[in-house]
């Protein structure tokens, strides 16, 4: 929810993006309303606190929207005005402000206003809307902003007869500010979208509303005028919203503009951001520091903008013209990176792509004083196209996943507004949030945390700032300072690594915490301070101060409560009615949480523990209870921790705000905190027996953590976890914590133990420890497990994706036929390493069977059992029951909602529809493993390209290149039926299947118009996925070879694994049907070849 603070904005950080760019719900290649709504858990998630709306209203789009047709309209590409009103309620439900372009200086030539205005006489009120002239003489001194297209400010209206005048292109004039019915016609739209909840405008070109002759017509004292008096409008009804103001000037042009405090609470810093560059550029923090110290101050309630990119050119209209070539030399060689006074590129490009500076570039940004913008995409480091024209390369499709078009939109390729970035190092399919959210290094969970950590210091938005001078000219180093919060941050410009001594005597006796990664320094005191940074490295430190022999890390957790807290914290009734009143929306927000489609009837408390951990606060572990109005209720584990309003470690987002005795007390997630983690792996460490109110929460460790080097930081939690909650201590721990709690041991834990400690399988992380709950009224479930980190270059499926990349690239040059012998070889050869690789993991698969199948009486749990008549019976039934309830539903949604699915697939997807009779039968098969004399086993449960890690500097084929994750099986199963024994062949399947996707994939990257190179590349493709399958399932019989759930007869081996697939792929079918419609066709597809049909 939205808070009440009239400041809001000063501690903001704002999202810019634009609707059509976002996210295409209707499949027409341009992004909506709808679609944005379906992302805004996204934006939220990202952890900013406004989005910032680039125009939507009614336009010809010859400027992308700031030529405005219309002012009370939506662009009906983008949706109705229902459609902007759902995404407004919803963005304000999940406690996003939104803001909107609102182009105050001209319209579009379209507008109805000028139309009127160049068909009615001279001196009419009609006419009088905008500026005529007899002579293109006038204003001679105004310069001309877009100097690459416009010749001249004035342009001839032969309608009017007329002259008509634009600062900007000639297909916006300007409007008449100096009259007063333009003023009120547009202070009317102003409220109009106000009154509809829009929480406030960025104002467009506020310079030049206002003409005078014998000046350059910019930053006029009448423009100052109308805009006190728009800001008196706004605050007489909307008081709590805000005006941003874009004036690319001077800092000293653009102070007036905050008026005294009575005009724009808001405005962007411009020169500011080329001086960046410049100084990453150049190595030196003499540029960033002088144009800091030549920016005045501005009113108290008053607040500066700042951003590294935005959807224009990157201005250069606010450097000297030797600045301006030195820039154009360092980040514009290629004439076409240039537009008007600027270069049209993305962050990412711009700094090369080193990661290094891109991170240093955020620090910055992050850490002066003002509100930082985010361009959309620029948190995962997207490209540009610099063969797009007009600002249009920096304003491609969001790259949402490596599926067709990005993800963005479902429609063919050609109608998108325009292509997706498909080159080899900024393309789609290597840059996107899907791969970025799986990663916890990525640079989309790294911008998470900057957030994060700045969120928690009200200095960085409103304190004052102190640049330090050390000797070293490459250091820039600063310190943040309000209310008592004092932050030193401390930057590296250099490309190598640099040495600096601070002079922080006045901060003598306090300790600098590292905030991103909470790490302790060593105290300061009277003499300069040493530090060693690496290239274009960073420190942003809190200065703590140290309070006599109490224990640092008290500094690190939340501060000690006050004992009417505690007696809140430790009464059960208290805690009840707290859980109770814990927001139903909060719940479907969590990623953890499964049960999203189902509606909440209330959450009540079912049992809670206190950890009190040697070191920092206590947290409460709270098992809750979930009621629906339909189904059986589940059991949740929801850590949380109390901090008072005001400490500047909370969290920025509280679950809940209530009042106690000791006053307003905010409820946290507890695992979003440093000291709460740590407590949690304290608990195994020491194996604490913690008892709650109903039961006991048990720690227990294993040799492994008894093995470790007891490093603990720094500590991350990995933002893209989904059915858990995974935090990760110093790179050699991870900690799972299971969010939904089940009866019974999650296999997870029994699989990973009973083959680490039973078999010779180290293909995966060893078991470290777990937390287990004992309830007193028998309930026994896993809560936690504690596993080795296994550093990794990714997971199986980037890698295979980049595989097929570099194959397909190559075989779309080749004039071979595939199914020929030569055509094989060339497979073989293109394939590269990968043949290695998919042999080695067709090994370890085949290793990992053997060793789950290896267990004797002792262990019942995993002792292999022969398939009975009764099993096959059940599972036959099983099969056929879900491919008649999956094609029952797709037949129903295809007789629903016509278009839903793609149309190209239409006829295959009839087509399996009509099938589904054979496809049943096809279950028939499965009895061959009762014939065969085949026995059921433990197996994975969930095998596929990305549940295996790639071993970090792992050489293609070798003994020790996968790791093996995750033997939870498939979350949204009941624990009970993940543990049975079944064929492992289903293993096998779900691998081959994760193949077949990898290639559907990474064929939509290579999209061609040209049909012959389309078709000939779905023959490499297919001869790629044939060679694969065969390496992979050669090399697991080979390592399978003699177990009792192999079949000696090959021919019943591919009739068991085609039936597993056939059943893996109805699966797909129905999943894609609830959750990707647009990627149907690859299960289909699958159904379609393993049946026999044409694919």
């Amino acid at each position: 929810m939205l808070t009440d603070n009239p400041l809001w904005y000063k501690d903001a950080v704002f999202y810019e993006l634009h609707v059509k760019a976002f996210q295409d719900a209707n499949g027409d290649g341009v992004g909506d309303f709808r679609g944005l709504v379906q992302r805004l858990d996204y934006v939220q998630d990202l952890g900013v606190d406004v989005i910032w709306l680039l125009p939507f209203y009614p336009s010809p789009l010859r400027d992308d929207g700031y030529d405005i047709a219309e002012y009370y309209g939506i662009h009906p590409s983008y949706g109705s005005i229902d459609d902007f009103q759902r995404f407004l309620d919803e963005a304000h439900r999940r406690g996003l402000r939104v803001i909107a372009d609102l182009v105050l200086n001209h319209t579009s030539d379209q507008h109805p206003w000028f139309q009127r205005a160049r068909r009615a006489p001279k001196g009419s009120p009609e006419r009088d809307f905008y500026v005529w002239s007899d002579s293109d003489e006038l204003y001679s001194e105004a310069r001309i902003i877009f100097t690459d297209t416009e010749p001249s400010n004035w342009t001839w209206d032969p309608v009017a007869g007329q002259y008509y005048w634009h600062r900007f292109f000639a297909h916006q004039p300007d409007l008449n500010w100096d009259n007063p019915a333009v003023k009120e016609a547009m202070f009317e739209v102003m409220e109009h979208w106000l009154d509809r909840g829009l929480d406030g405008f960025r104002a467009d070109a506020v310079p030049y509303l206002i003409e005078r002759e014998g000046t350059i017509c910019e930053n006029l004292p009448e423009t100052h005028d109308i805009l006190k008096e728009f800001r008196t409008r706004l605050d007489t009804k909307h008081p709590d919203k805000v005006l941003l103001a874009e004036a690319n000037q001077w800092p000293d042009d653009v102070r007036p503009y905050f008026g005294d405090g009575d005009e724009f609470h808001m405005a962007f810093h411009f020169p500011l951001m080329p001086r960046i560059f410049m100084a990453v550029r150049q190595g030196i923090r003499k540029p960033i520091v002088e144009i800091i110290q030549r920016t005045p101050e501005i009113p108290e309630a008053c607040q500066w903008c700042m951003f590294l990119r935005n959807h224009d050119e990157l201005t250069l209209e606010m450097v000297t013209d030797e600045e301006r070539d030195y820039l154009y030399r360092e980040y514009a060689a290629d004439p076409r990176m240039r537009l008007n006074l600027g270069i049209r590129r993305r962050l990412a490009p711009l700094m090369e792509n080193d990661r290094r500076k891109i991170e240093l570039l955020n620090s910055i940004l992050f850490t002066m004083p003002g509100s930082p913008v985010i361009y959309y995409g620029d948190e995962i480091g997207m490209g540009d196209n610099i063969w797009l024209g007009d600002r249009d390369g920096v304003r491609t499709p969001m790259q949402w996943s490596p599926d067709r078009n990005a993800g963005f939109s479902r429609a063919e390729a050609a109608r998108l507004y325009a292509p997706a970035i498909v080159d080899s190092v900024y393309g789609y399919q290597a840059i996107n949030v899907e791969a970025q959210e799986r990663s916890p290094f990525s640079l989309l969970n790294w911008m998470k945390r900057l957030i994060q950590v700045r969120k928690q210091h009200h200095a960085f938005g409103r304190g004052t700032i102190e640049f330090l001078e050390p000797e070293n000219p490459h250091v820039l180093a600063y310190v943040r300072e309000h209310e008592g919060d004092v932050i030193l941050v401390v930057n590296n410009l250099s490309g190598t690594a640099q040495a600096v001594r601070l002079d922080l005597s006045r901060f003598e006796g306090r300790r600098p915490v590292e905030l991103l990664g909470q790490t302790d320094f060593l105290p300061i005191d009277e003499t300069p301070y040493a530090l060693t940074l690496s290239p274009y490295g960073f420190f942003w430190f809190g200065l703590r101060e140290l309070q006599g022999d109490a224990d640092d890390d008290l500094h690190l957790a939340p501060g000690e409560w006050a004992e009417q807290e505690m007696a809140v914290f430790e009464s059960t009734e208290s805690v009840a009615a707290m859980i109770s009143a814990l927001p139903h929306e909060w719940l479907h927000r969590q990623r953890w949480f499964r049960a999203k489609a189902r509606e909440i009837t209330s959450i009540e408390l079912y049992d809670r523990a206190i950890v009190t951990p040697e070191r920092g606060a206590r947290l409460l572990l709270a098992t809750i209870r979930v009621r629906y109005t339909e189904g059986e209720p589940e059991l949740y584990l929801v850590p949380l921790t109390f901090r008072p309003s005001g400490d500047a470690e909370a969290d920025p987002q509280p679950v809940l705000t209530f009042t106690s005795e000791a006053g307003e007390v905010r409820l946290y997630e507890a695992l979003l905190d440093r000291s709460s983690s740590l407590a949690l792996l304290e608990t195994i460490d020491n194996e604490h027996e913690v008892a709650s109110s109903a039961g006991t929460f048990r720690g227990h460790r294993t040799t492994t953590l008894e093995q470790s080097s007891g490093s603990r930081s720094p500590v991350r939690r990995i933002a893209a976890e989904q059915s858990n909650t995974s935090i990760i201590f110093g790179d050699e721990l991870i900690l799972k914590v299971f969010r939904k709690l089940e009866r019974g041991i999650n296999p997870d834990l029994e699989i990973t133990r009973f083959l680490v400690e039973n078999t010779d399988f180290r293909a995966l992380p060893a078991l470290a420890g777990w937390i287990d709950y004992s309830g007193d009224d028998g309930v026994e479930a896993s809560v936690a497990g504690l596993f080795e980190f296994v550093p990794n270059s990714g997971d199986a499926w980037s890698y295979t994706l980049r595989a097929l990349s570099r194959y397909l690239a190559a075989a779309s040059r080749s004039a071979a036929d595939p199914t020929t012998t030569s055509g094989r070889e060339a497979v073989r050869r293109m394939g590269g390493d990968y043949i290695a690789s998919a042999r080695s993991l067709g090994r370890v698969t085949g290793e990992l069977h053997r060793a789950l199948a290896s267990a004797g009486a002792e262990y019942p749990d995993f002792e292999p059992e022969p398939i009975s008549g009764d099993d096959i019976e059940y599972w036959m039934e099983t099969s056929q029951r879900e491919v008649s309830r999956v094609l029952d539903e797709v037949g129903r949604r295809l007789e629903a909602i016509p278009g839903i699915f793609p149309a190209h697939i239409l006829n295959e997807l009839a087509a399996v529809i009509r099938d589904a009779p054979n496809i049943r039968q096809r279950m028939d098969d499965l009895r061959l493993l009762h014939q065969s004399g085949l026995v059921k086993t433990r197996f994975h449960g969930d095998y596929h390209l990305g549940q295996v890690l790639r071993a970090e500097n792992a050489t293609p084929g070798g003994a020790d290149e996968w790791v093996v994750l995750d033997y939870e099986g498939e979350p949204a199963r009941p624990i009970s039926q993940r543990r049975v024994k079944h064929s492992p062949l289903r293993d096998v399947a779900g691998m081959l299947r994760s193949f077949n996707y990898a290639v559907r994939m990474a064929l939509g990257e290579h999209e061609s118009s040209d049909l012959r190179i389309r078709n000939a590349l779905e023959g490499w493709a297919a001869g790629w996925e044939r060679e694969i399958r065969t390496i992979f399932l050669d090399a697991y019989r080979s390592a399978a070879a003699g177990s009792a759930f192999l079949p000696e007869d090959p021919d019943v081996l591919d009739r068991l694994v085609a039936v597993f697939e056939l059943d893996k792929a109805v699966y797909e079918l129905g999943y894609e049907v609830n959750n990707r419609p647009d990627w149907i066709w690859v299960p289909v597809q699958g159904i379609r070849t393993i049946m026999g049909g044409a694919a």
